[in-house]
C-alpha cells in the first residue's frame, strides 16, 4: 500500500512526462516546439508581445531571456532524465528507487525555483516590478501548459488508468 503511494506521489510530480511509456529513447528539447504547436508562436514572440516590449528594450529583454532559457535548460534536462528512468522502470521500482527519484525531482524543482528568483529581480530591474511579475506568469503558464500537453504520455498505475481516461474525456468535452 505505501508503495502505490509513492507511486501516486511520483504520478502527482511528474506530469511532464516528454516521452511516451512505449518510446523511452526519444529526446525532448525545451518546450519551444511544444510551445510553438500549442499557441502558434514562438516563446520569444508571446514574451515579447505579451510583456509590450519595446524595440529600445527588446535587444537586452532578447538577451535576458536566452540567458535565463539557457539557465533554465540545465534543469529541464534533468527532469527530464529522472522522468526517463521512472518511464523505463515504473512497473519495477522499489521504495528506496521511488523515494530516490521522488527526492531529486523535488531537489531539481526547489532549484529550479531559485532561478526563477534571481531572474525575478534582473527582470524588476530590466522591465519594472509588473512587467517582471508578468514575465513570470507567463513562463510559468507556459510550463504548465508543456505540462499538460505531455500528461498523456506519463504511465499511470493500472488502477488510476480508467480513472485517468474518464476525468480526461470529461475535461476534453467541457473544453470543446
Amino acid at each position: 500500500m505505501r508503495h502505490v503511494k509513492l507511486l501516486c506521489l511520483l504520478a502527482a510530480i511528474v506530469t511532464c512526462m516528454p516521452v511516451s511509456a512505449q518510446d523511452t529513447t526519444a529526446t525532448v528539447s525545451p518546450d519551444s516546439d511544444i510551445v510553438l504547436n500549442l499557441f502558434g508562436r514562438s516563446r520569444e514572440d508571446l514574451f515579447c508581445n505579451y510583456l509590450k516590449v519595446a524595440r529600445g528594450e527588446r535587444a537586452l529583454f532578447l538577451e535576458a531571456l536566452s540567458q535565463y532559457e539557457a539557465e533554465k535548460d540545465p534543469y529541464i534536462q534533468e527532469r527530464i532524465a529522472l522522468l526517463k528512468v521512472y518511464n523505463e522502470k515504473y512497473t519495477s521500482l522499489d521504495e528506496p528507487m521511488m523515494n530516490s527519484l521522488t527526492k531529486n525531482i523535488i531537489r531539481n524543482d526547489k532549484e529550479f525555483v531559485a532561478l526563477q528568483t534571481r531572474f525575478y529581480r534582473r527582470m524588476i530591474k530590466l522591465l519594472g516590478g509588473n512587467r517582471a511579475a508578468m514575465f513570470f506568469q507567463l513562463d510559468n503558464y507556459l510550463e504548465l501548459s508543456t505540462r499538460l500537453y505531455l500528461q498523456d504520455d506519463l504511465p499511470f498505475i493500472k488502477e488510476l488508468e480508467s480513472d485517468r481516461k474518464m476525468a480526461v474525456t470529461r475535461l476534453r468535452a467541457n473544453i470543446h
